[in-house]
C-alpha cells in the first residue's frame, strides 16, 4: 500500500507536467515504477525469498553485470532494460540487512549512472539522481515492509495452527472420545493434584468409583450401539449432577470416577442418590433400559500418603456395594491393599 501511494504520487507529479522532462525519461520512469510494483506484489503472493540466498546469489549478480553492459549500450537511463536493476534491489532488500541492502542499492544506482558519467550532462545527471534515488530507496523499503508484513501474517497463521494442534493433541490424550469426559490418565493427574493440595490445606474431598450394573447384558441383549448410548446417558447425567469444581471421568468400560471437591460422605451419598434416580428414570424413558449403578466412596486424604491407595479403596468399596445387592453406594472406612484391587471379576 505504501509503495502504491508513493508510485501514484510520483507518476502524477511527472505526468502532469510539473517537471519538464523528455518523453523518453517519463516513459523510463513509468516503466521503473510499474516494474517495481510487480516485484513488490510478487514478494507477497510468491514467497521466493524463502529460497536459500546462495541459490539466487549467482543468477542475480550475473543479471546485474549483464544489465549494466546492456543498459550502457542501449541508451542508459532511458533504456527499457534499466528496469532489470530492480531485480537486484529486490534481491538485496529480501536477503540482506537494512545496512547491507542500502549499500547494494547505492552500488546499483552508481551502475545505472555509468552511461551518464562517461558523457556528463549536469542537468540530465541531476534529473536521473533525483528520480532514481527515491525510486530505488522506496522500492527497497517497500520490499522490506512487504516481507515483514508477510512474515508476521505467516507467523500468526503458524502460531494458530500450533495452538490448534496442541489443543487437538490435548483433547486426544485427555478426553474420552465416546462420552466427552476426562479419561483415566487425566483424572489421575487431577486426583494427584487435588490430593497434594488437600494435604497442604487440610481440606477433604470425596472420590466415587461407579459402575453400571449388569452392563454386559445390555450389550448382549441390545447390541453395542445401545451400550454406547447408555454410557453417554450416564456420562451426561454425571456432568449435569456435578458442580463445576468437581472432576468427572470415564475410567474405562462401564466404570466412571467422580471427585467431589470439599464434599463430605453425606453430601456424596445425596449426590449418588440424585444421580442414581435420574439414570433409572431417563434410561427407561429414552432407551427402554433399566440401568442401575453401584458406587464406592472414600474420603480423601484421610491420613493416606499414597494416592493409589485411595483409588484402591474406592474400587474395593464399589465391589462391596455390588456384593451387597448392587444399585447402592458403599463408603470405605479403611484403605484397601493395592494387591486386592481387581481381585473380583469385572461384572458381578
Amino acid at each position: 500500500m505504501l509503495y502504491v501511494v508513493g508510485a501514484l504520487a510520483m507518476i502524477s507529479f511527472v505526468n502532469r507536467g510539473w517537471l519538464q522532462l523528455p518523453d523518453a525519461d517519463v516513459q523510463a520512469l513509468d516503466r521503473t515504477v510499474f516494474a517495481g510494483g510487480i516485484l513488490v506484489l510478487s514478494l507477497w503472493f510468491f514467497p521466493w525469498h524463502r529460497f536459500g540466498r546462495n541459490v539466487l546469489l549467482i543468477p542475480v549478480f550475473a543479471c546485474f553485470a549483464i544489465t549494466t553492459i546492456a543498459v550502457y549500450f542501449s541508451g542508459g537511463w532511458q533504456s527499457p532494460l534499466s528496469v532489470l536493476y530492480l531485480l537486484v534491489v529486490v534481491f538485496c532488500a529480501g536477503y540482506f540487512s537494512l545496512g547491507v541492502a542500502a549499500l547494494c542499492v547505492a552500488v546499483t544506482l552508481l551502475a545505472s549512472l555509468s552511461p551518464q558519467l562517461y558523457t556528463p550532462d549536469s542537468a540530465q545527471l541531476m534529473q536521473h539522481v533525483i528520480f532514481q534515488v527515491p525510486a530505488y530507496v522506496g522500492l527497497m523499503l517497500a520490499c522490506r515492509y512487504t516481507l515483514w508484513e508477510r512474515t508476521s501474517v505467516q507467523l500468526e497463521r503458524d502460531s494458530e495452527k500450533i495452538r490448534d494442534l496442541e489443543e487437538r493433541l490435548w483433547h486426544e490424550t485427555s478426553v474420552d472420545p465416546l462420552t466427552g469426559l476426562y479419561n483415566r490418565s487425566r483424572f489421575e493427574e487431577r486426583f494427584s493434584e487435588e490430593f497434594e493440595r488437600a494435604r497442604r490445606t487440610g481440606e477433604q474431598f470425596i472420590v466415587l468409583f461407579l459402575d453400571v450394573d449388569d452392563f454386559k447384558e445390555v450389550n448382549d441383549n441390545h447390541g453395542h450401539r445401545a451400550g454406547d448410548d447408555a454410557l453417554k446417558l450416564v456420562a451426561g447425567i454425571l456432568q449435569s449432577c456435578s458442580r463445576r469444581i468437581d472432576v468427572v471421568a470415564r475410567h474405562g468400560g462401564d466404570e466412571f470416577m467422580v471427585m467431589l471437591s470439599g464434599a463430605s460422605l453425606p453430601e456424596a451419598h445425596r449426590f449418588f442418590e440424585r444421580m442414581r434416580k435420574q439414570v433409572a428414570e431417563r434410561s427407561d424413558r429414552t432407551l427402554g433400559l433399566n440401568l442401575r449403578l453401584s458406587a464406592g466412596a472414600v474420603q480423601c486424604p484421610d491420613h493416606a500418603t499414597d494416592p493409589a491407595a485411595l483409588l484402591d479403596a474406592a474400587d474395593e468399596a464399589m465391589y462391596k456395594a455390588k456384593r451387597r445387592g448392587k444399585n447402592r453406594l458403599f463408603a470405605a472406612l479403611s484403605l484397601a491393599p493395592v494387591k486386592r484391587r481387581r481381585a473380583t471379576p469385572t461384572e458381578e
